[in-house]
């Protein structure tokens, strides 16, 4: 009988075990979830001496150069939801605690160091150049009426730095300009120059975070449906109905001769696609044109409103993602 109840419970335990494990294979095979790479924004720089900051010759706070325009491309950084984006107040409470200034940021290996201090996958380090608003009025002899133009201009350059191994991941330099007359006049006619001021940086931040992406994760297609599609970008991140992208399959990795490293991968045009609705977390589009397959994980490429006609040459190198 002893014999009986040590082998029932022998199998019992077995079959346990065994349990036990197919339990733990399967939460092995689950896959797991990606974590996003940590990225901070350090203060822009301007200088004083160098900038210009001028409404018709008044002179603005470079304070709120400074604020406003870090909070717009902090905000578009958010909503693309391919970060974790650190605070601004937390970025300037370490810079501060570590006695760190702007003129700090130019040191070769600084980023590296401010990154660690920041516990950052990547920096986004960057100068503005040039704010501009004029107020340009003209009377109306027939209508008695005085026109108020306003123009305004802005200049950033920066770079991404992987904090990891030194490497900028990309730089740029982009100049955007704002002028009244190219707002329609019922959404114009009760702004304020706050309002111009505010639509200005917007758009400027809107092109730097648009560009920082595009250095880090291309825009890619993320279903196919037929000829309707999903792209990986939603709202705040330069998307508009409308907007048309080249989609380019890649093919072969592409390696430095000297250093081996992969510097990106041949790229293949394979259709041309417009966007017909932008959502929060994702856009829609259609196909226009199509020659060759278009999957999941195809890049899309945007076009220029004056390239939209003009076949662009393939393929070509692009960095390998």
């Amino acid at each position: 009988m002893k014999n009986i109840f040590r082998i029932t419970m022998t199998a019992f335990l077995l079959t346990v075990s065994m349990s036990g494990l197919y339990a733990q294979d399967k939460t092995a095979a689950a896959p797991a979830k990606l974590e996003k790479p940590t990225l901070a924004v350090l203060p822009f720089v301007l200088e004083p001496n160098s900038i210009q900051i001028n409404v018709n010759d008044a002179e603005m706070k470079i304070q709120i150069v400074e604020s406003e325009f870090a909070d717009q491309l902090l905000q578009n950084l958010v909503k693309s939801r391919k970060f974790t984006v650190l605070e601004r107040s937390f970025v300037e409470k370490i810079m501060k605690e570590n006695k760190l200034t702007e003129s700090d940021y130019a040191k070769p290996g600084e980023d590296q160091r401010i990154g660690k201090l920041l516990v950052a996958d990547y920096l986004v380090v960057g100068h503005v150049d040039r704010v501009e608003f004029y107020l340009e009025k003209k009377f109306i002899e027939i209508t008695k009426e005085t026109s108020i133009r306003l123009k305004s201009t802005m200049k950033v350059h920066f770079r991404v730095v992987e904090t990891k191994s030194g490497k900028i991941v990309c730089a740029n330099t982009i100049t955007r300009k704002l002028d009244s007359k190219d707002i329609p006049a019922q959404e114009r006619k009760n702004m304020t120059g706050g309002d111009y001021r505010d639509l200005l940086f917007s758009n400027t931040a809107t092109a730097a975070a648009t560009y920082i992406l595009e250095g880090i994760y291309p825009v890619k297609i993320a279903s196919v449906s037929g000829d309707e599609l999903v792209i990986n970008r939603g709202e705040g991140t330069g998307l508009v109905v409308g907007g048309q992208y080249e989609v380019f399959a890649q093919g072969e990795i592409v390696k430095d001769p000297d250093t081996g490293d992969v510097i990106g991968s041949d790229e293949t045009k394979v259709g041309l696609i417009e966007v017909t609705s932008v959502q929060q977390k994702f856009s829609k589009a259609k196909v226009i044109k199509s020659e060759g397959a278009l999957v999941v994980g195809a890049i899309c490429r945007q076009v220029d409103k004056k390239e939209k006609d003009v076949e662009s040459a393939t393929p070509r190198a692009t960095p390998g993602w």
